[in-house]
């Protein structure tokens, strides 16, 4: 009876360490596919097989805190989670695969920080080009973090959010840019009138000069733009009035003009500063940029 009695105790110990090394097998292998709840449920059976197993225990806590940190990492709480991910390597008898899976994260929320200050310096100067209306300056510092493919990422959302909304106070300002206008044919007439008068010339020569004006280019062209002026097919014949020049009552630097004719490229030289103010304005109205408002 005693050897019996003793057999089927030795029988039933063996049974329960293989499945208690069974257990540890499954939670090893859930770790190793990231299914970090499996793995926990594996342990707390391997527990069942062996009260208060020191190996069983450790990589049951270890698993939890390693959790608890990749939630962290996703609330984006850096610091913290850097901190969580620390712990994973003060727990003994812990998973190896947890160790070095919580130096890559920490490696990796370092990179995120030094981003984050870089990003957020950029952020900061684009403000401060927007609070200046220096609009497409500040477009071009936003455009270089929208071109870089770690920006995209989600760590960063709150950095892109900020740099959408100020791309869109971007948007809205240059809808209200008014760039200067070359003078008015009418002034020109009036100037040109003068002239004529104080060089004594004839009723006939003023009016074919008169003529001649409305089809040169606006004054404030440059060389390059003046050799255009065989092309020239703008506008700028016509009156142009204060609200021409003006969109809701903000009139635009001269630094904004040159902006928009270095977009238009070779097509500038075509175009008076009063129809560069109208392509501003159709492009703001569009929601387009200058070169697609000007074909």
């Amino acid at each position: 009876m005693i050897l019996i009695v003793g057999g089927y105790a030795f029988s039933r110990h063996q049974s329960i360490e293989k499945q208690y090394h069974m257990d540890m097998e499954n939670a090893a292998a859930a770790i190793n596919d990231n299914n970090y709840t499996a793995a926990e449920n594996y342990f707390q059976e391997a527990l069942t097989r062996r009260n208060n197993d020191a190996v069983a225990t450790h990589r049951l806590k270890q698993t939890k805190v390693f959790v608890s940190a990749m939630n962290q990492l996703e609330n984006h709480r850096f610091g913290t989670s850097k901190n969580t991910f620390a712990q994973v390597y003060k727990i003994h008898h812990g998973s190896e695969v947890l160790n070095s899976r919580s130096h890559e994260k920490i490696q990796e929320i370092k990179k995120v920080q030094k981003n984050i200050t870089k990003y957020n310096k950029i952020l900061k100067y684009a403000r401060e080009l927007n609070e200046a209306q220096e609009f497409t300056l500040s477009n071009q510092q936003l455009d270089t973090l929208f071109n870089t493919k770690e920006f995209k990422k989600t760590y960063y959302t709150s950095q892109w959010k900020t740099a959408k909304q100020l791309q869109k106070s971007n948007k809205t300002g240059l809808s209200q840019a008014v760039m200067p206008g070359s003078t008015s044919s009418s002034a020109q007439s009036s100037s040109n009138g003068n002239n004529t008068a104080a060089d004594g010339t004839t009723g006939a020569s003023a009016s074919s000069s008169s003529n001649s004006i409305s089809t040169l280019p606006a004054p404030n062209l440059s060389s390059a733009e003046k050799q255009a002026a065989d092309n020239y097919s703008g506008s700028n014949e016509y009156t142009v009035t204060k609200k021409d020049k003006e969109l809701n009552g903000k009139v635009i630097t001269q630094s904004q003009i040159n902006n928009a004719r270095q977009e238009l490229g070779n097509k500038s030289g075509q175009f008076s500063d009063q129809d560069v103010r109208n392509i501003i304005k159709e492009a703001a109205q569009k929601g387009i940029s200058v070169s697609e408002a000007a074909q």
